[in-house]
């Protein structure tokens, strides 16, 4: 899972993305899942190489990194590039939502690890 904790991030966005995509009744084409998801998968992409999230995929401090990188860089990519709306709701969902699951399915991996570790650990004894 550490080698490929990218795609778990990159399925943040993309949840993130179809359930507005469905919940705005936009057009279900790949193409514009794609338009609406290209700035915060850009900007994931960045946070990957500015945070070296590969050296500890799983700590939370990396899914924090990410989070915020993905939530600023690519509001600032959905605006001024993609130029898309950036309403104060859709801010506010955008930052609750990546930095919640980014960071939260890192607490979850975090957790199981202890427990099978804690589980070996007492069956050997």
């Amino acid at each position: 899972m550490k080698k490929f904790f990218w795609i778990l991030d990159a399925a943040v966005v993309m949840s993130f993305v179809l359930i507005g995509r469905d919940s705005h009744g936009l057009e279900a084409g790949w193409s514009v899942t794609l338009r609406v998801a290209a700035p915060f998968l850009i900007a994931l992409t960045i946070g990957i190489i500015g945070t070296r999230a590969w050296l500890k995929p799983l700590d939370v401090v990396t899914g924090l990194g990410l989070a915020a990188t993905t939530v600023v860089l690519g509001l600032v990519f959905r605006r001024f590039i993609f130029d898309a709306d950036t309403a104060t709701t859709f801010v506010i969902l955008t930052a609750g939502w990546m930095t919640s699951w980014m960071v939260g399915w890192r607490v979850v991996a975090n957790l199981i690890a202890r427990l099978l570790a804690n589980g070996k650990t007492v069956s050997a004894a």
